[in-house]
């Protein structure tokens, strides 16, 4: 990063600092000279004048009567404010409120999020990977000893960190961990959804964009540029939208078909999650530009803020022709990654004029640009050597099929490194990068050249700096380490209780079977594209709440759920539920793939469907399909086969479903209806009959049950009537003495039956529960 565009990004991240010393009651003056005051008293920023007028000069008022530079970052960092705050700030309602308050607690961004959605708060907290829902209460409020504690602490953490650019990624992180709770605005008339921390994020994100445009293209004098003709350079086309996608994830992923898969896909998902922000970061690097200017990260796709400048770019394409070359040499034709990208200006990034929705067209812009690469991915000297003939000596690898030099279990290099990885990529909690290649693990390409890395723990990599081994980059895995320098802090869902799919299978109750569950967010492209626009009203009232702030805000915390939260939903530390057999093989962006004892793989999708329900305020649903297999069943193939189910889901009336056992066999239930009418009501009927010790009544009760209720189904299909008297007698052959303590047990029983099997839905309902309760009561594991 050059050096005013450091200083930028700093400036900017730190600019409303004041805000939370305000609010603490620690000052009454206006926040830009709060914060300047107490960011002046740390001894890190005490002598630093250009952050520090970024902080007292971020107003316009000030600004234009300031005796500072007129080249001063303070100038970039006053017109990003405006920018990112002009596009967070809308009013909530039609009616006119003044005035501003303190304690207003956060509002989830979820909340203008395909329609809208109560008025539920977040409580104020530290972001420690626990999920915590928000709260359906009026009468939440930040108190100002909330942010005495939030000041105190951040004031702590900056003690740690330098103004260097190798400390930028954990200014990031400290910010992110003390500011994502509490609201960047107070004002009682504006939503109150785009958190302090997003606000400061993007604001940074414009402001080194600026700064990048301004060196580029000579201009000295910022006062006239930005300030005097602000109207006008909002006007410009100083910025790139830029989104990269990966094409093969699936064919990458799931071709492990050998003994101990799980192992190897969870190494597989883990890498290309890797790779992924590998590429990001050597972008943002090439670009000169921070971790700041990422908008979204997650399932094999980004987006990225870049500076339009034809540095960038270059580099742009540079960075992208590089990956693809070394992708293509390493796994031929399974994976590409595609990208692109537009001008825009920040009349566009802010909607404005929104009746001419300028926004969205952005991103159709960029879609478009991606559509056309994946349609033309090889040049022709690529596609020549994809086809070449085998070299003399090679093998294709047993897993993936690529020729290689096969190791003796018949591997490729990179198929024997996920296999042997894969207890590290679970353990190990940071990964090093350097240009050294010894300890390295693995190799990743760069501009410059293959960087290394090692998979280690935070000791070993303090150790390695101060033995002088200076990292090009470190990735901490969930954890943030805010003294280790050049760390980014990366979410990855790694939930397993065992990476053996036998032993996960040993877990079920009843019969020992694995279930397999993929689960997917309904629509969430069209979300993430118009989800903020209004039904009703004029254009611009329909656009008021699409803005680029509300993209990243939405797009962020999607990624802590599937990628954070869920590992504390799987393993029972949200609601003290108890850990779940289960492992992840993969969840991030908007999608989940579940391997684990089949029980547990039930409870795990009523616990992530329940808490995504909750965490997004009923602004997104997702759909899944669920099957069972045996142990030693390929589990590539359980992937197709789930994926089939996973679609029937989809294509049900309205998604937010899932569907269970055998595409077609009309499994196919509304999560809602599933757990209350099939499980809790059905399954919970038949554990209560015939789970009591008095009731001697075996399983070959319930298949002759089964196939009665399936013989009704098929007579009402073909428009005949069925004679019941059958069932009846079925069910007479189980009644007790009318003394019996059974009998009235029997009778609510019985009567349930014939309510049950005479009712379309509710016989849907009850086969599905039969199949469930026997699969669950079977005393041979193995029958």
């Amino acid at each position: 990063m050059k050096e005013q565009t450091l200083l930028a990004t700093w400036g900017c991240l730190l600019h409303d600092l004041g805000k939370i010393v305000y609010r603490s009651g620690d000052s009454k003056e206006n926040h830009s000279e709060a914060g300047y005051k107490k960011l002046k008293s740390s001894k890190l920023f005490e002598e630093n004048k250009d952050i520090l007028n970024c902080l007292r000069y971020h107003h316009g008022q000030l600004l234009k009567y300031g005796k500072i530079e007129t080249n001063s970052p303070a100038y970039i960092a006053y017109i990003a404010d405006n920018i990112s705050a002009s596009a967070d700030r809308r009013k909530d309602c039609d009616e006119d409120t003044f005035g501003f308050s303190k304690t207003l607690a956060m509002a989830p961004i979820f909340k203008h999020l395909n329609g809208t959605h109560g008025n539920a708060s977040i409580l104020p907290s530290k972001m420690e990977g626990m999920l915590r829902l928000p709260v359906t209460d009026n009468q939440i409020f930040i108190e100002k000893y909330d942010y005495q504690n939030i000041l105190r602490e951040l004031m702590d953490d900056l003690k740690n960190i330098d103004v260097e650019e190798s400390w930028t990624n954990s200014l990031l992180s400290i910010l992110e961990g003390r500011l994502s709770t509490i609201p960047s605005s107070t004002s009682i008339n504006e939503s109150p959804d785009i958190s302090l921390y997003d606000h400061l994020k993007i604001t940074a994100a414009v402001g080194a964009c600026i700064s990048e445009y301004l060196l580029e293209k000579g201009i000295s004098d910022y006062k006239t540029e930005l300030l005097s003709k602000e109207k006008e350079f909002r006007s410009k086309k100083i910025f790139l939208l830029y989104s990269a996608d990966f094409s093969g994830i699936q064919s990458f992923i799931y071709t492990v078909a050998t003994a101990d898969a799980l192992r190897s896909l969870r190494s597989r998902s883990f890498f290309l999650e890797l790779v992924m922000e590998h590429y990001i970061d050597e972008m943002l690097s090439a670009c000169g530009v921070s971790r700041a200017n990422v908008l979204y990260s997650g399932g094999g796709h980004c987006y990225l803020l870049l500076p339009n400048t034809e540095h960038c770019v270059e580099q742009i394409k540079a960075v992208n022709v590089m990956m693809n070359r070394w992708i293509c040499s390493q796994f031929g034709i399974r994976l590409y990654l595609a990208d692109g990208f537009t001008p825009c200006s920040a009349d566009e990034l802010t909607n404005t004029p929104a009746e001419k929705s300028p926004y969205r067209q952005i991103f159709r812009r960029v879609s478009s640009e991606i559509s056309q690469k994946k349609m033309r991915r090889y040049s022709p000297s690529q596609i020549i050597k994809l086809n070449s003939d085998l070299s003399e000596g090679e093998r294709e690898c047993k897993v993936c099929g690529k020729t290689d030099k096969i190791s003796d279990d018949g591997l490729c290099t990179w198929c024997g490194l996920f296999a042997s990885l894969s207890t590290k990529i679970q353990n190990c909690d940071v990964y090093f990068v350097s240009d050294k290649k010894d300890k390295s693990d693995f190799s990743l390409p760069s501009l410059n050249g293959d960087i290394y890395y090692s998979l280690t723990y935070v000791e070993d990599a303090r150790s390695r700096i101060r033995g002088g081994d200076i990292p090009i980059r470190i990735y901490t895995k969930n954890n943030l380490f805010s003294g280790l320098r050049y760390s980014t802090k990366l979410y990855v869902g790694d939930y397993a209780k065992d990476n053996r799919m036998e032993m996960l299978a040993l877990d079920s109750k009843g019969v020992s079977r694995l279930a397999v569950c993929r689960m997917d967010v309904d629509n969430l492209g069209q979300a993430f594209v118009s989800g903020f626009e209004k039904k009703e009203g004029s254009e611009e009232e329909k656009q008021k709440f699409v803005t680029i702030s509300r993209t990243a805000g939405f797009s962020r915390q999607m990624s802590l759920f599937f990628k954070c939260y869920i590992n504390c939903v799987l393993s029972g530390e949200f609601e003290n539920r108890g850990d779940l057999s289960v492992a992840i093989v993969y969840s991030g962006g908007d999608d989940v793939f579940l391997v684990g004892a089949w029980t547990d793989v039930l409870e795990a999708a009523r616990r992530i469907q329940e808490a995504f329900t909750a965490f997004t305020c009923g602004s997104l649903t997702l759909s899944a399909g669920i099957k069972l297999f045996d142990d030693h069943y390929p589990i590539r193939q359980s992937a197709l086969e789930t994926e089939l189910l996973e679609a029937e889901a989809k294509g049900f009336n309205g998604k937010n479903a899932v569907s269970l056992f055998e595409a077609g066999t009309n499994n196919v239930y509304h999560w809602e209806e599933f757990f209350s009418k099939v499980m809790d009501e059905k399954v919970g009927m038949l554990e209560s009959f015939f789970n009591d010790e008095e009731n001697q009544r075996g399983q070959s009760f319930l298949y002759k049950m089964l196939d009665l209720i399936r013989d009704r189904a098929e007579y009402e299909k073909n428009e005949k009537r069925m004679n019941i008297a059958r069932f009846a007698y079925l069910l007479a052959r189980m009644e007790p003495p009318k003394k019996s303590p059974q009998y009235g047990k029997y009778k609510e029983f019985s009567k349930k039956m014939y309510d049950w099997v005479l009712d379309e839905k509710e016989r849907k309902e009850l086969i599905t529960a039969i199949y469930i309760y026997v699969y669950k009561n079977r005393t041979s594991k193995k029958e």
